[in-house]
Parts: C-alpha cells; structure tokens; sequence
C-alpha cells in the first residue's frame, strides 16, 4: 500500500472516530439531559402517587392570621412543560382567593434553556404571613418576627438579559361580561421564577434547573 493510500485511510479511521465521540457524547447529553427533567416533572409537576401527597410542589398559599383561625389572602400554582429537547413552557396560575378573588389570571413563559444564565439562579425564602413585609435572610428578622421561612422562589435571568422569554398571560375580571371580561397580554421578557413550597426541595430543584441549562449549553453573563 502506498504511503498516500495509508495517509487517506488513517485520516479516514480518525474522522470515524471523532464521529463516533461526538455521537457518544451527544447521546449521553441527551440522556442526561431527558432524566433531569424528568426528575423536576416528577417532583415539581402534579402527579397521581407523585411528591406531596401528588400535588407537586408548585405552591404559594398566602395567610392572614384572624384570631385563632387564617384566611386565604392568595393562592398561586406553577407547574412546567417540557416541549421538546431544551424548550420549555411554566404555566403559573393566580387562583380566584382573596385578593385575586375578581381577578384570577394565568400565565405562561415560553424559554429555551440555552438562553439561560446558570449562575442567575438565585434562591429567596419567605413566610407565608408576611412575604412582602419582612426578610427571611435577615436572622434578626427571622428572630424578631418568629419568621417560619419554610417556602422559596427560584429565580433566575437570561443571559447578558437578553427579552428572550415569551410571556403570555391572560387576567378575567369576573364581574364584567362580553369582550372587557378578558384582558391579554404578550410580551417578552428577561427573567421569571418557580415558586416551591419547600425549601429543602429548592435547593435540590436549582441544583437540578442549572445542570439542565448547562447541558443545553446555558452560560454565565459577560457582562
């Protein structure tokens, strides 16, 4: 065999075997990818026998305190959908309790995880009594005001901020009829949130959220 002939066969055999690297990582990536966001389904979603009883953990019930009973002040549901390999849509949902009890709504945010920062993914507890009043990372607060920050928002950004969620929501006002009942809304926007109704669950949620957009290739702002 001439020395050209062994020169085209041995470069042959090399790109044979960076094809064959490349599938075997994008394969594993996948699956990686599909068994991570099935574990945050399984967890966070609503399911039959699922975690909390089934409900899942995409809960924020808001309480105010009257004498020895509490009353519903609001109450919000988020769950996910995955829509194919790194797209997904959250579906978050203001029920008619409360507050809210004229005007329920529902959104949905539409993102592609690659657009993602994975180091924007940022934590906060609260108490369901006082969410907007006091601050659960603050100790002397959390002494003070016997705080009882056992729920969480995970929230997170697009990188460089980038308005690449799409949000569309739609608020009823259920004391008006005909074409003013509804009011709709679509626009874009650089940040969003899981509301989760364990802290000890968010952290493991985040964990897995980031591990998620860094295998679609998610990567930390430049500036």
């Amino acid at each position: 065999m001439s020395a050209w002939k062994l020169v085209i066969l041995s470069v042959g055999i090399i790109a044979v075997s960076i094809a064959a690297v490349m599938i075997f990582r994008h394969t594993q990536r996948n699956r990686d990818l599909t068994e991570t966001l099935q574990w945050m389904d399984q967890t966070y979603n609503p399911h039959d026998g699922g975690d909390n009883l089934g409900q899942g953990h995409g809960w924020e019930i808001h309480y105010l305190r009257k004498g020895q009973t509490e009353e519903v002040t609001e109450k919000f549901k988020m769950s996910f959908t995955r829509v194919g390999d790194c797209n997904i849509v959250i579906h978050s949902e203001t029920f008619p309790e409360g507050v809210y009890s004229e005007t329920p709504s529902t959104y949905e945010y539409a993102m592609n995880l690659c657009d993602i920062d994975p180091e924007s993914i940022k934590i906060k507890t609260f108490d369901l009594h006082s969410k907007d009043l006091f601050d659960c990372a603050d100790p002397e607060q959390v002494e003070l005001y016997e705080l009882d920050c056992r729920n969480a928002e995970i929230e997170f950004r697009t990188r460089d901020g980038a308005t690449t969620i799409s949000e569309k929501g739609v608020k009823t006002f259920t004391k008006l009829t005909g074409t003013n009942h509804e009011l709709k809304t679509d626009s874009k926007t650089n940040k969003c949130w899981l509301i989760v109704d364990d802290v000890l669950y968010a952290r493991r949620l985040a964990k897995a959220l980031k591990h998620a957009i860094e295998l679609c290739g998610g990567r930390a702002s430049k500036f």
